[in-house]
């Protein structure tokens, strides 16, 4: 138990917000106000969550608003300019992945977050997940690190044109390919090189309208979407404008190599009837490491003689790790405590840049140096 409430306030009231962190304030700390763009979603936030204030814009919250600290939940656009805003404002900030999508507004989130000498915690927090926990110590088992691959596709979202489709934010890589990419700059260290291949293969979907979550969070109690969402009807005809399709190379300072794989184009339950692949593959001078798919985690050194070491879902707690309560709960401790959120703003800003130069080198058909460091945890 913390030692006091931390009043907070949450700005984009959509679908992860109202599934999983607008619950995990509530639990762990005190829910002041909430903001959207869409006013009418946040007067409705509130009413669900018990938030004493709702905005139509940041910016009126961030000034009138009795807050310590601002969850910023919005399209992954618009959270580069918010850190700025939420930063200058003295705010400590929890912010959903990724940092940012293009260099200019990362560098000014980087140096607004420094010079107001604030507490960042940038998702998602991997070094926190068990399974990435004993993969760690499980990769000193299989010797020096050779190459890699991570990632796999999916279907398009059914929802989100601004968050997930629009140049400014970047499409699957910055939504799917940050897992990876987190996970495997926690486990191998930075990145030196970047070099990326991505285009729009479906260039327009079907998805569902944004009135329809804002009537959804009518109805209290608020259960999961995800089921309703699937079957609401996709009437809205989109363009898709940031790539849909994406591959990411990497080469890490340490030496080892590896591919990325994010995507929007692969289709929903194509790989039911043979299993589910590895998220991550490592593979090293002594044997192999395997993250994810049938078992949390199996490795083998293939010099012991020895078969697969493997780890069952079970004992790691389950397939489902809940990143976003965790995080809200080690965020907030931090606040109150006075201690440097873990991940914090130089392992933000060193993912957020690997992903946008794979996308400047797809753009460009160069190799992109990587500038940015974090200290390894």
């Amino acid at each position: 138990m913390l030692s006091r409430k931390v009043k907070c306030g949450v700005v984009g009231c959509g679908i992860v917000a109202n599934n999983a962190y607008l619950p995990a304030i509530r639990e762990y700390g005190e829910l002041v106000a909430v903001c959207d763009s869409i006013e009418e979603r946040a007067e409705r936030s509130a009413k669900l969550w018990g938030a004493k204030e709702y905005y139509g814009r940041f910016g009126e919250m961030i000034e009138k608003s009795d807050i310590e600290a601002v969850f910023i939940l919005t399209g992954m656009g618009d959270h580069a300019k918010q850190v700025v805003e939420a930063a200058e404002a003295g705010k400590h900030i929890l912010v959903q992945k990724p940092l940012a999508t293009n260099m200019e507004d990362l560098r000014k989130a980087v140096d607004a977050v420094k010079r107001a000498g604030v507490k960042v915690l940038v998702e998602p927090g991997v070094q926190m997940f068990p399974v990435y926990v004993k993969a760690k110590e499980a990769l000193k088992s299989i010797g020096d690190i050779y190459w890699f691959r991570a990632g796999l596709g999916r279907g398009p979202p059914v929802w989100g044109a601004k968050t997930f489709f629009s140049k400014e934010a970047g499409g699957p890589l910055f939504d799917l390919g940050v897992y990876e990419i987190s996970a495997l700059t926690f486990l191998l260290g930075p990145v030196k090189r970047v070099a990326g291949l991505a285009k729009v293969s479906i260039p327009e979907i079907n998805i569902v309208p944004p009135e329809w979550f804002t009537d959804y969070l009518s109805k209290a109690p608020y259960r999961i979407v995800w089921e309703a969402l699937e079957k609401a009807p996709k009437t809205l005809r989109i363009r898709v404008e940031a790539e849909d399709n994406t591959l990411t190379l990497m080469e890490m300072e340490a030496g080892s190599l590896g591919v990325v794989v994010a995507n929007f184009v692969t289709p929903d339950g194509v790989r039911d009837d043979v299993g589910m692949l590895p998220d991550i593959e490592v593979y090293g001078s002594n044997g192999g490491l395997l993250i994810g798919g049938a078992y949390a985690l199996a490795y083998k050194d293939v010099k012991s003689g020895r078969g697969w070491v493997k780890v069952d879902w079970d004992s790691v707690g389950g397939r489902w790790w809940n990143y976003y309560a965790a995080s809200t709960k080690h965020f907030l401790g931090c606040i109150v405590k006075d201690e440097e959120p873990i991940p914090n703003i130089d392992w933000g800003a060193h993912v957020s840049e690997i992903m946008i130069k794979s996308i400047m080198s797809s753009r460009t058909n160069r190799i992109m140096e990587v500038e940015t460091r974090f200290k390894p945890y």
